[in-house]
């Protein structure tokens, strides 16, 4: 028996396999999302069309041929699925936890006067100090020092936090120690 690489195929065909080798290859991207698998797909997938009309088979029409060789060997290089004990862990930490956080805090900030919202948002989201916040508002700096703390503390009985740990064990899942 003759090795089938051993043999060309003729040359008409050879020039019709190259002339769609650019949309093989973009098929092969398309179908593996990797440039280097998809460079590996399309050349098995040629090699093998190649290696049937060497051997003698008659292909009427190359093109949807080819492409459909790329597709079926693309399926049959599907992922292995892995069990969940075996994947690997994600490389950020999951929202969800923070999200349901800022949540809470922001249903226990609802329930609180407006006017020492303001003062923590202030604070807390815009980063102002003290000073400047007691500047801002008109009010001395104690006051808001005074007001601020007395927030905090509701709002730790309010979220189920420690009284003397800190409110961002809340957002961070750490435990206040």
């Amino acid at each position: 028996m003759t090795d089938p690489l051993s043999t060309c195929p003729p040359r008409a065909q050879s020039a019709d396999i190259v002339g769609y080798m650019p949309e093989l290859l973009r098929l092969a991207r398309l179908l593996m999302r990797d440039p280097v698998a998809a460079e590996d797909l399309a050349q098995e997938a040629l090699l093998r069309v190649w290696t049937q009309i060497a051997a003698g088979a008659e292909i009427d029409d190359l093109r949807p041929y080819l492409m459909t060789a790329a597709r079926n060997l693309a399926r049959k290089r599907r992922r292995p699925v892995l069990a969940l004990s075996d994947a690997p862990e994600p490389a950020t930490p999951a929202e969800a936890p923070g999200r349901l956080a800022l949540r809470e805090v922001a249903r226990a900030l609802s329930r609180q006067p407006q006017a020492e919202v303001k003062l923590i948002v202030r604070q807390a989201a815009r980063g102002e100090s003290y000073a400047d916040i007691a500047a801002a508002e008109g009010l001395p700096l104690g006051t808001v020092m005074s007001r601020l703390s007395r927030l905090r503390s509701r709002l730790r009985v309010d979220c189920g936090l420690p009284a003397d740990g800190p409110a961002a064990a809340l957002l961070t899942g750490e435990d206040a120690a």
